[in-house]
């Protein structure tokens, strides 16, 4: 099995809402990213980032918006891979999957932002192409449903037990690190 770390949108915008009071949780999801990044990096393990862009350049996630950038500390470094996506999932009109199988990874450890949206799609798109998937449940972002009484807790933790159910191995960043030890 050859492994991948796979980080989703970790961009300016998740800055920018909780500099705005939106709601998330967990509250440690950024630094538990950057900690398995580091480890990832330290190991010269594969790692992918994916960056969304709004196909309308009025769009507040447009290429040329201080949101579209890189969150600090997740800016792609020259041995990394990285994929611009302009829909939920990570494998719609791009060539993620066609570079997994090129470099033959069965294997994805994910991290990112949105628990319920983009991570959410990527997870069940690359179980979908027969992946097999495991999800830092602490190393992903969600955030409150404004306009609704669905708080960043309740959707994190709703969408990990389905994604659980059937499409990923979820397990938080303490228990990663224990199983993969003697891995790197």
């Amino acid at each position: 099995m050859k492994d991948a770390l796979l980080i989703i949108d970790m961009q300016q915008y998740i800055q920018q809402r909780l500099d705005q009071g939106v709601g998330s949780y967990p509250l440690q999801a950024i630094d538990q990213g950057l900690a398995l990044l580091d480890i990832y990096r330290q190991h010269q393990r594969p790692i992918i980032h994916i960056f969304h862009h709004d196909s309308d350049p009025a769009g507040a996630l447009s290429a040329d918006k201080s949101a579209a950038l890189p969150l600090d500390g997740f800016r792609p470094q020259p041995n990394e891979k990285f994929f611009i996506k302009h829909h939920s999932s990570a494998f719609t009109d791009t060539d993620l999957h066609s570079h997994l199988v090129q470099e033959e990874i069965t294997h994805l450890t994910v991290i990112g932002a949105v628990t319920g949206f983009c991570v959410n799609s990527t997870i069940r798109a690359a179980a979908d192409r027969q992946f097999t998937v495991t999800l830092i449940e602490d190393a992903t972002v969600s955030f409150d449903l404004l306009g609704t009484a669905f708080n960043a807790e309740i959707l994190w933790a709703t969408t990990l037990a389905l994604l659980a159910a059937d499409f990923a191995q979820v397990i938080p960043f303490t228990q990663w690190r224990l199983n993969h030890e003697n891995y790197f």
